[in-house]
């Protein structure tokens, strides 16, 4: 019985090696092919393609023949049969590298066009320019970087067109301001020169951002200047329109105050109409 059972194994073993007429087919289709034999090439016939007939000559590959006829480096593709991989027509000049294929480049007509002494430079310092006389003069600043701190910054501009205030930081002033009969609400009548407290600009503290008063246009739109991560920026404010951002012609009425990376909480304001507590006369 054992020996019985033991051939039975060995024949089933066998049966299971021996080569299949048809090829394994998977479920998964990505074994779909697995056991699938490669497509045969052009020109090869296939297993099942019957016997071979004498070859009558040398045989010669079918030409590429392209659809439309192109220029360029393609035109060594159209000229007959591709019989190995070739560079010819890619670069209608081998590239040299040396300093006179680097002169020639210069020197070519597209490139003589650009003055390189007029190009942008980039991390320039701020160019010097004559001393403001009044506030609109300011808006040469709109772009430049400037790492002090914003409130000495605006005081600085008001210094240069001649106006002082008191207070080191946005409360102080406010509380200058107060005392000194200069503190209006913010739907007062800006005039350039005039200074602008924003609250909650940078986070939670109030009078944290102090801009300067530049235009006022026929809208009733003042427009201003002040310091927002390190840059001079140029905005707009209609208390009376707070939250809108543009009016019906698609005018500005607010620009956005809010610059900092952080993720503010909900409810947070950002227009510069909304922001605005005071306003400070300096005349």
């Amino acid at each position: 019985m054992r020996l019985r059972a033991l051939a039975t194994l060995l024949a089933i073993a066998a049966t299971g090696c021996a080569q299949r007429t048809q090829p394994y087919r998977f479920s998964s289709p990505m074994l779909g092919l697995a056991d699938l034999p490669p497509a045969p090439l052009p020109g090869q016939r296939g297993p099942d393609s019957g016997p071979s007939r004498p070859s009558s000559g040398p045989r010669t590959a079918n030409p590429v023949v392209a659809s439309r006829p192109v220029g360029g480096w393609q035109v060594d593709a159209q000229a007959g049969t591709i019989r190995s991989v070739s560079a010819r027509g890619i670069e209608m000049h081998t590239p040299v590298a040396s300093a006179a294929a680097a002169d020639a480049i210069a020197s070519e007509a597209t490139s003589r066009s650009v003055v390189w002494s007029q190009l942008p430079g980039p991390h320039r310092g701020p160019v010097a320019t004559q001393p403001p006389r009044e506030p609109a003069d300011l808006r040469a600043l709109v772009g430049t970087r400037d790492k002090r701190d914003s409130f000495v910054v605006v005081t600085d501009w008001l210094s240069q067109l001649d106006r002082h205030v008191g207070g080191s930081d946005g409360a102080s002033l406010v509380a200058w301001a107060e005392s000194a009969g200069a503190l209006r609400a913010p739907t007062d009548v800006a005039l350039p020169g005039d200074l602008l407290v924003f609250d909650h600009v940078d986070g939670g503290d109030r009078f944290d951002r102090v801009a300067l008063v530049l235009a006022r246009d026929g809208r009733g739109v003042t427009e201003f200047l002040y310091l927002g991560n390190g840059v001079v920026r140029r905005g707009f404010m209609d208390p009376a329109r707070a939250n809108m951002r543009r009016d019906g012609d698609g005018s500005v009425l607010n620009t956005f105050m809010r610059h900092g990376r952080r993720w503010p909480p909900k409810g947070t304001r950002y227009l510069a109409g909304e922001l605005v507590s005071h306003v400070v006369k300096t005349r």
